[in-house]
């Protein structure tokens, strides 16, 4: 019961703080998307593949082994720290020298000088990587949402007074180091993390081991996911870039701040019964079913208004991006349900299965991609729908092999959010196409989501109760 009490705990800190941190950070990105142009989007876009992946390896994947050990010494943390010190200085240098490659590769120098002024995170990352892990090894998630709250607010006020002087592309640049800036100092505050460095990775080889795992599937990871940018960046242009890459930021939302809270709950949760692979299938099979409880409706949801959506939030001129985000909000509730598999192959202390679920996306996914770009954004979109299933799918056989449970199990966990979902999106997409629902009135689109929700929760009640029962339980408690 200590286990499920912090886990349901930290859900509700993490949750609840995030929860207020997005409705106020959605809305200043929506006023900011309204203010700058796809262009500037395009530029962060580009300078963002490349230090995004940077900053995959940068903690050489050590936070994900300080948590999975079992125990630390004082010495053993003094050597993490001079090595992460090291580590983050070298990829600031890479970064700040290697600026001027990047802006040729995309033909766009403006990028060099936002690459530069970038790499300045990389040293704030390597105050932060030590006390984020020991505040989710201790399972502290109370503080943690603290500090992602304050630091989010931060970043978003940042952006937005920049953005509202005129500073276009700087106001996501000053906001995304302002929010690291503020972050690595709230972890410190909060963790109370001490420690001289120690410059020595005797004693390290396990350690270095687990993370080399955490390190090459981070790499295929990000390979996989951030194919579209890089491809698109580069056959496209900045222009439909910034389109594409707005869409699939507002598709990704939702996965993105769950997945967020989920992993940083899961993956000591698991770590802490990686004895009892039962009681693992249990809890992981009762995420699949919470988790497209609500992934589908509000994803598949988001989907079916589109059209009313991106035109009444960010204007006309953002009118490309209904149909890349119409596609793409398909398919993310799948992949937040893959993403639950990560933290818990993790915490099993499985970094070799999680590896090969990564390098199948890594393989698959950039392919179909450089495919589908013949056919511009409308191609790139419909292989996300196409082949991450797929993908799922072949990553779905190896963990129910894992968990000692089958495939049906994990259906089983989906088909009846998803049945409920499908009809009540074929009723909206049906009322929107036959009617003609005019895109720029707010009160038509408050009546198709009030319409979709109660679809849904009368498909609910009659085909799912149990899960319905299963979700208030959680709440409850």
């Amino acid at each position: 019961m200590e286990l499920r009490n912090k886990v349901i705990s930290g859900l509700g800190w993490s949750g609840g703080n995030r929860l207020l941190s997005q409705l106020f950070t959605w809305t200043i990105t929506i006023i900011v998307m309204r203010l700058l142009s796809p262009a500037d989007y395009g530029l962060m876009a580009m300078a963002g593949f490349f230090i995004n992946f940077l900053a995959l390896l940068n903690e050489l994947g050590i936070g994900a082994a300080l948590i999975q050990k079992k125990e630390l010494d004082k010495l053993f943390l003094q050597q993490i720290f001079g090595l992460l010190l090291i580590s983050n200085f070298l990829f600031f240098i890479l970064l700040f020298l290697t600026a001027p490659i990047i802006g040729n590769f995309f033909n766009e120098p403006k990028i060099i000088f936002i690459a530069q002024i970038l790499s300045i995170q990389f040293l704030m990352m390597s105050l932060s990587t030590i006390p984020q892990s020991l505040l989710m090894r201790s399972m502290d998630f109370k503080k943690l949402s603290m500090v992602e709250l304050t630091s989010n607010i931060t970043g978003g006020v940042i952006t937005l007074v920049l953005a509202v002087m005129g500073h276009g592309v700087w106001s996501l640049v000053w906001g995304n180091l302002s929010i690291n800036l503020v972050r690595m100092i709230g972890l410190n505050i909060a963790s109370r993390f001490i420690c001289a460095p120690h410059f020595s990775i005797r004693g390290l080889r396990e350690t270095i081991y687990f993370g080399g795992y955490v390190i090459t599937s981070r790499v295929l990871w990000y390979i996989y996911t951030q194919a579209d940018i890089f491809i698109i960046g580069k056959l496209l242009g900045k222009e439909l870039l910034g389109f594409y890459s707005v869409s699939v930021q507002l598709a990704s939302l939702p996965m993105e701040k769950t997945s967020g809270i989920i992993n940083q709950v899961a993956f000591p949760a698991f770590s802490s019964i990686q004895q009892d692979i039962e009681k693992v299938s249990t809890y992981f099979l009762k995420a699949v079913r919470i988790g497209s409880f609500f992934a589908f409706p509000i994803l598949w949801g988001m989907s079916s208004i589109a059209p009313n959506l991106i035109t009444i939030l960010l204007g006309d001129k953002w009118q490309i991006a209904v149909l890349p985000f119409q596609l793409i909000s398909l398919v993310i509730p799948i992949r937040m349900i893959s993403n639950m598999m990560s933290p818990m192959l993790m915490g099993l202390g499985r970094p070799d299965i999680h590896f090969l679920n990564v390098l199948i996306g890594s393989l698959l996914m950039p392919l179909s991609i450089l495919i589908g770009v013949n056919w511009g954004l409308l191609g790139v979109s419909l292989a996300w729908v196409t082949v991450f299933p797929i993908v799922f799918l072949l990553n779905t056989l190896r963990v129910v092999n894992v968990l000692k449970i089958k495939l049906i199990d994990v259906i089983k966990a989906i088909e009846r959010p998803f049945l409920s979902v499908l009809i009540m999106y074929i009723v909206i997409f049906t009322i929107n196409m036959l009617f003609g629902i005019d895109t720029k009135s707010i009160k038509s689109l408050a009546l198709l989501i009030i319409i979709g929700i109660s679809l849904y929760v009368g498909m609910i009640m009659n085909l799912h109760r149990d899960g319905y029962y299963e979700v208030i339980d959680l709440i409850r408690k």
